[in-house]
């Protein structure tokens, strides 16, 4: 994995920084379960070699379910072996820790790139339909390969990345594509297995088969997810937009546009391609990530128009050479700092030098990719073959919410690209999900039956004639806020109506987590759901 180009503090902080026979060098982020540094395998004859260390956090260590989980992701990740994947060198223990070696890669998450192309960054215009086709074309051999995984008696271990979007797929500045991030992928030699009803993945990225939190997800849910990406790319502007509940109501319940409809002058062939992948019922789409990176092949080949590795990591550099520049500074000055103490025999005293900057980390969360656009009013795009046709606008960045200063500097770079997150990160998403199976969403209002507390901010609504299911809900501990369609209803535990469809409840509760229930209602259903929320002091998974 990368630095991407977050620059290093040099401050000596103290504190252990030696983990087995690696040297941490620097924190590049915190996932859901991890934290993820920089680090060098350093041996004799100034043998050095950075490596991408992923740790299992202390209070997790103890806990046997993150333990698991962690292992899982360690165990799948050190059989994948392919130069679509990012590569797994070793998994190890240091005094009850656990801990994952990676390879180091120069280069760039395909969200910092795309950050980047929406923004008019120098070098943009090189980056033609043709180029985000390519990436794809190559993200899907990583996929296709990690699907026929077998064990060692030749059986298929079912792998499904679960988590496929532009924040796990890298180019390196070779112009090497490669998928990271199984941390929450799903695979037959896991020891700890999902839930049914457990949501894992990204909402904006997700199947429908997925995202209803199916148990029979396989690797077509994978193809969708890039479907989306490719989709995406090749728009240049979000297909599914909103909070988590808005996108899985789009998701689940409206048409999914074609990408001729968007960009009026995509070729059909590809227009097709890419309607293939995002068909909701999976028998439909393509059968496998081969066939789909197949496809795109025979595309690129018609069109004259293909991109070789090499062309394709120029482009990368081009935008980004900067910051590739400042991190090789940096990282060379760490190399000397701990060969002085190894020379004075004081090797022992080095501690890590610090975290990169914050402000970056921020700014890969909060700062969308794409111009934001819904579905249903996404504007129509014409002569897109280069980005360098549009001038798009990007979304305004306060500074002051970035929570800690880069620097007041004025190139493109500065002002955020060289804050790229690191795309190793394990940020696990984890959601307790009810779901019950009916017919299509009609908005109507729901309607309260059990009296609310006399503060509780409810609106009296006229009941209409329509057949509406009963749902009460309760919640560990009760009195928690209960809200639909962004109103709220009542505190547990409430007995309500609502109409059929695809509903999503909220329940809340100041100092715990809060907890969506979705539910595929039929007239004159009658449900119970109970939640147990979580305290928001205990160190949990926050979504991604």
């Amino acid at each position: 994995m990368n630095a991407g180009g977050q620059t290093i503090s040099t401050n000596k902080q103290a504190g252990n920084s030696l983990l087995g026979r690696y040297r941490l060098v620097a924190k590049l982020g915190r996932g859901g379960m991890a934290d993820v540094f920089l680090a060098v395998s350093r041996g004799p004859g100034s043998f050095n070699k950075l490596v991408v260390v992923k740790c299992l956090r202390v209070g997790m260590a103890e806990d046997p379910r993150y333990v698991l989980m962690f292992l899982d992701e360690a165990k799948l990740s050190a059989r994948l072996n392919h130069p679509n994947v990012v590569q797994t060198y070793e998994i190890g223990g240091e005094s009850g820790g656990y801990f994952i070696v990676m390879e180091y890669l120069e280069g760039q998450p395909l969200k910092d790139i795309v950050r980047a192309v929406v923004s008019g960054c120098p070098g943009a215009a090189s980056f033609s339909r043709a180029v985000w086709v390519r990436i794809i074309a190559e993200a899907l051999r990583g996929l296709h390969y990690a699907h026929e995984l077998t064990d060692f008696d030749g059986r298929l271990l079912g792998v499904v990345h679960r988590d496929v979007s532009p924040h796990n797929i890298f180019i390196t500045y070779d112009g090497a594509v490669k998928i990271v991030d199984f941390g929450v992928a799903k695979a037959s030699l896991n020891a700890a297995h999902t839930e049914s009803g457990t949501f894992k993945g990204k909402m904006a990225y997700a199947a429908p088969e997925q995202a209803m939190a199916s148990s029979d997800v396989d690797r077509r849910a994978d193809i969708f997810a890039i479907g989306i990406v490719l989709w995406e790319l090749l728009a240049m502007r979000r297909l599914f937009d909103g909070d988590h509940v808005a996108v899985m109501h789009q998701l689940l319940t409206r048409e999914i546009p074609r990408l001729s409809a968007v960009v009026p002058d995509i070729d059909p062939a590809l227009d097709e391609i890419v309607a293939r992948a995002l068909q909701r019922d999976p028998a439909q789409r393509f059968s496998t990530a081969q066939e789909m990176g197949d496809a795109l092949e025979s595309h690129l080949r018609a069109s004259g128009e293909d991109v070789r590795t090499e062309q394709l990591g120029a482009h990368v550099l081009q935008m980004f050479a900067e910051s590739r520049a400042l991190v090789r500074q940096q990282v060379t000055a760490q190399f000397e700092y701990l060969t002085s103490l190894d020379v004075a025999g004081d090797i022992q005293r080095a501690s890590m030098v610090g975290e990169f900057p914050r402000a970056s980390m921020v700014m890969g969360m909060n700062r969308s990719m794409w111009p934001s656009a819904t579905a249903a009013s996404l504007p129509v795009l014409t002569d897109h073959s280069s980005p360098a046709n549009h001038q798009y606008e990007p979304a305004a960045v306060d500074p002051d919410s970035l929570g800690a200063t880069v620097g007041r500097v004025s190139s493109w770079r500065q002002r955020g690209y060289l804050a790229s997150a690191l795309g190793v990160a394990a940020l696990l998403a984890v959601g307790a999900v009810a779901m019950l199976r009916g017919g299509p969403a009609e908005p109507v209002d729901p309607v309260v039956s059990t009296q609310p507390p006399p503060d509780s901010p409810v609106e009296q609504v006229v009941e209409p004639n329509v057949a509406k299911a009963k749902v009460t809900i309760r919640s560990e501990p009760a009195d928690a806020n209960v809200s639909w369609n962004g109103s709220m209803l009542g505190t547990t535990p409430l007995s309500i109506e609502l109409p059929r469809g695809m509903q999503v409840v909220v329940v809340s509760r100041s100092g715990w987590f809060d907890e969506s229930i979705f539910l595929q209602l039929s007239a004159s259903d009658v449900v119970e759901r109970t939640v147990t929320l979580r305290r928001q002091e205990v160190t949990g998974m926050p979504p991604k």
